[in-house]
């Protein structure tokens, strides 16, 4: 298998053994956090972070995360920490209890259609993390007016245009963040004790790896940890 084929864009390289970067783009790791938590965090940690923060105020606080995997286990954690009302979306009804343990207040399965119109006009903000499976009919609905749905993931959009329009709706991009959102984001995690639940896997075994995402078997992220160090 080739991993260059396996990357969303072109690989800069993540598989080298060593790589020159800008010093600006260089972090100082707090001594707290383990490289393998960092690996997570830097990318992981700092899409949702910088989301999040950004849309934090007194007027929006009711969140529903959308998809519970990679991103969606540490947005909760985030949120909870913010000062959200956090409520975790998922098609997966396994993934309730790990979600409450990580600080969501509530739980909602997708296809749960009672529930779902429980949910109508409830929302602030959604943020997505998912990259299918996005039912945008039931999202909107779920909306109170002026409401925000956020993208990290990269969902196929297919919405209609009555709910969007009638309630003023928005949907908008969240892709990675500053400098400044990077060492803030490394302190906060520390100082409220945000963990990433990771597997690691020698780099020898990348190819597995690989195959473990494909399968939908990874718990949460997998750290790639090179073989002689």
């Amino acid at each position: 298998m080739d991993v260059v084929n396996n990357g969303s864009w072109t690989p800069y390289g993540g598989f080298s053994t060593s790589i020159t970067v800008q010093d600006d783009f260089a972090y100082t790791l707090p001594e707290e956090m383990p490289s393998e938590v960092a690996a997570v965090m830097m990318c992981a940690g700092f899409t949702v972070y910088s989301a999040l923060s950004r849309n934090y105020s007194k007027s929006s606080k009711k969140i529903g995360i959308v998809g519970i995997g990679g991103l969606g286990h540490l947005a909760i954690q985030f949120a909870q920490v913010m000062g959200f009302e956090v409520t975790a979306i998922s098609s997966s009804l396994k993934k309730r209890e790990e979600a409450i343990e990580m600080g969501a207040q509530n739980f909602l399965l997708v296809s749960d259609l009672t529930e779902l119109e429980k949910m109508a006009y409830y929302f602030d903000l959604l943020y997505l993390t998912a990259h299918g499976g996005i039912a945008w009919g039931e999202m909107l609905e779920m909306l109170r007016k002026r409401g925000k749905i956020i993208l990290s993931g990269f969902p196929k959009i297919d919405v209609g245009s009555v709910d969007l329009v009638s309630h003023e709706l928005s949907i908008v991009g969240s892709f990675l963040g500053t400098q400044e959102e990077m060492i803030e984001m490394l302190k906060f995690s520390v100082m409220h004790d945000i963990q990433p639940k990771i597997e690691q896997m020698p780099m020898s075994q990348v190819n597995q790896a690989i195959d473990r995402l494909r399968q939908h078997k990874a718990h949460y992220r997998i750290v790639l940890v090179n073989d002689n160090v």
